[in-house]
């Protein structure tokens, strides 16, 4: 799989991780379900990708991938308190798509990625295009709740930082479904060390059993094919904002399970971001 079709899969299969979040924390903290599923997506990646050879080069790039876990910990965090409050994920993923900004400076500057203008043009349209269809580009306070865009602001960053870390450790030779799993290791462990610092229960209610496998099983396919997508990318904006697709599939949702009116910015967010991903790919 190259790095296009992996964050075309990224983006599908993350549009069910975030709606199963949602559902999860309406009965559960936070930090419960979320040791639920990064544990236990990083035990299917890791029965499937992980090897004893691995473990040298797991060593080598400890650091990086442990930055990653923590900056996972804390963006992952920041997200579900958005999503908290706002019950239109494609709103908040278009925030967070900000992201892209930050990594595109970084590829180029740090990275010495090439400077493509067609693949520039298209992430210039994806991101024009996930503001359009947040609203953005006709941008009212009354549209906006600081709360939620609070939270989102902070996801944005601390997910761009786990992009870049990961991808320290994947251009130090470790492969992207290996750094997912020990990612989420980490992650996990924080979030579990969080719910026994809070005192919370782990018992999960027999009528969310399959919720919660569904939303293990999204998280497992979708993180890896999303780090998969960052380490094969020339440039890390590139895979990110295709990966933002979901905030298509995230708004329409959003229309549906909420009777939301349709704009005609926002529409046209859609339609740009399209052609922004065929730029792109």
């Amino acid at each position: 799989m190259d790095w296009f079709w992996a964050a075309v899969v990224s983006a599908i299969t993350l549009s069910g991780q975030g709606l199963a979040f949602q559902q999860l924390q309406r009965h559960y903290r936070i930090q419960v379900y979320m040791t639920y599923i990064w544990w236990g997506s990083a035990l299917v990646l890791a029965l499937v990708f992980l090897r004893p050879a691995d473990l040298p080069v797991i060593s080598a790039n400890a650091l990086p991938l442990v930055l990653a876990g923590v900056s996972s910990f804390t963006g992952v965090y920041c997200f579900n308190r958005a999503i908290r409050v706002q019950t239109n994920l494609g709103y908040i993923e278009a925030v967070i798509a900000l992201r892209v900004a930050v990594t595109y400076l970084f590829s180029v500057i740090v990275l010495a990625a090439p400077v493509e203008p067609i693949r520039l043009l298209g992430v210039i349209g994806v991101t024009l295009g996930v503001f359009a269809i947040a609203g953005a580009l006709n941008l009212r306070l009354a549209e906006f709740r600081l709360d939620w865009l609070t939270w989102a602001l902070a996801a944005s960053l601390l997910f761009a930082a786990m992009t870049i870390f990961v991808r320290m450790a994947t251009d130090g030779g470790i492969g992207g479904e290996v750094a997912t799993v020990v990612v989420l290791v980490v992650s996990g462990s924080l979030f579990f060390v969080s719910s026994l610092l809070s005192r919370s229960s782990f018992r999960v209610e027999k009528k969310h059993v399959g919720l919660m496998i569904g939303a293990i099983a999204f998280a497992a396919v979708g993180n890896a094919a999303n780090f998969i997508s960052y380490q094969l990318a020339p440039n890390l904006a590139y895979a990110i904002a295709i990966d933002n697709g979901r905030i298509i599939i995230l708004y329409v949702a959003g229309l549906l399970m909420y009777a939301e009116r349709l704009h005609r910015v926002k529409v046209f967010g859609i339609a740009l971001t399209f052609v922004g991903v065929l730029l792109l790919s």
